[in-house]
């Protein structure tokens, strides 16, 4: 049985006609300025670095939402942290809110802010980048050689750790019928099953609130240090006005704010996600890692107790990176209790596009 396990470089490189540039690094101290950004690149999905950073000046009108003025205090660190990175910023926003003795509340709003930006931010993405490939990304050829190529009646399980929607679109052409995400990981296709541990910019959960109760976007980041939510998924659009009083309760988007040190707190998926999948990871002889840094410490534990004998049994694990997939594979083998790794595994680091395009993917499918 194959998993195949979906990162921010998946759909950062998810556009053969769009290939991904080098990931952005610091302007050298002399010489010529910088080339400045091509326009082409106004839509591609971010990685984690680029977040919060906008060159083309395309989300102006998410950091100026006024529902969301509680993202403006920690906006600047986040978008050049003075140490570490956007994810260790983020963690240690988190710890200051979080502290036992004196935890700062002013923090919990300010990550709720976080967490409403993100998800406007990828929820645009995801549709403007679908549109400026005209639909057609890596993820489309990649499931159809899977279909064509998996054993038939056998599961795969398509675990993204990506908010956006560029792998659920792409399912859509393979007669994927989305439901409530309660249901979904085990009656939307009789092949794939769809796992997002850290949540969808489409999914939402109910605020822990009586029947009825009406509160905006801007009271429920207010009320952040109180508010509990439920864990019951739905799929709306959580900031849209259509969507946000069409509830018995109060709605949020039900994603998690990107952190270092990612624990089980982390996981933002129904239970019957995590159910299916430890449900079939014991099969699995196969691992297929796309654009993922195998840096989830909660889901590593997850695949450690699950994999067949922890790990040390799947027969062919490959990583497709840019440049950094011998480092993922040398880090995810020796997690799983695999001393390197033997010749059935590998890595490539012509990223998502090349992989897809060169014809590695039905050899790995094959062996």
């Amino acid at each position: 049985m194959l998993v195949v396990i979906f990162g921010a470089g998946a759909s950062y490189d998810s556009a053969s006609e769009y290939p991904a540039p080098k990931p952005p690094t610091a302007p050298p101290g002399f010489g010529p300025p910088p080339a400045p950004p091509n326009p082409r690149e106004r839509w591609r999905p971010p990685l984690a670095p680029q977040l919060f950073l906008d060159p083309y000046d395309a989300f102006r009108d998410i950091v100026a939402n006024p529902n969301y003025r509680k993202l403006l205090p920690v906006l600047r660190s986040l978008r050049r942290p003075l140490t570490g990175s956007v994810e260790q910023q983020l963690e240690s926003f988190l710890a200051e809110g979080n502290a036992q003795a004196n935890g700062d509340p002013e923090r919990k709003r300010q990550l709720f802010a976080v967490r409403y930006y993100l998800h406007d931010l990828l929820f645009r993405v995801t549709n403007e980048w679908l549109n400026a490939t005209s639909g057609l990304t890596n993820y489309v050829p990649l499931l159809d050689q899977i279909r064509h190529l998996n054993t038939p009646g056998e599961p795969v399980c398509l675990v993204t750790f990506n908010y956006d929607l560029l792998l659920d679109r792409a399912l859509l052409s393979f007669d994927y019928k989305q439901t409530d995400p309660e249901n979904e990981a085990l009656f939307a296709h009789p092949t794939f099953r769809l796992l997002k541990p850290h949540g969808s910019v489409d999914w939402a959960r109910y605020v822990d609130v009586a029947p009825n109760t009406r509160l905006g976007i801007e009271q429920i980041i207010e009320q952040a240090n109180t508010i509990k939510l439920t864990n019951t998924y739905i799929r709306a659009d959580a900031t849209h006005p259509a969507s946000i009083h069409s509830f018995e309760r109060p709605i949020v988007p039900a994603i998690a704010v990107p952190v270092q040190t990612k624990t089980e707190n982390f996981f933002e998926w129904p239970q019957s996600h995590r159910f299916t999948l430890e449900q079939h990871l014991p099969s699995v002889t196969k691992i297929l890692i796309i654009g993922w840094q195998a840096k989830e410490a909660h889901f590593m534990q997850m695949l450690r107790e699950k994999l067949p004998r922890g790990g040390r049994e799947v027969a062919h694990i490959l990583v497709v990176g840019k440049g950094d997939a011998k480092a993922i594979l040398d880090s995810f083998a020796a997690d799983l209790g695999q001393s390197g790794y033997n010749t059935k595994h590998g890595y490539t680091d012509g990223g998502f596009s090349q992989f897809v395009a060169s014809g590695e993917v039905k050899a790995f499918l094959r062996a």
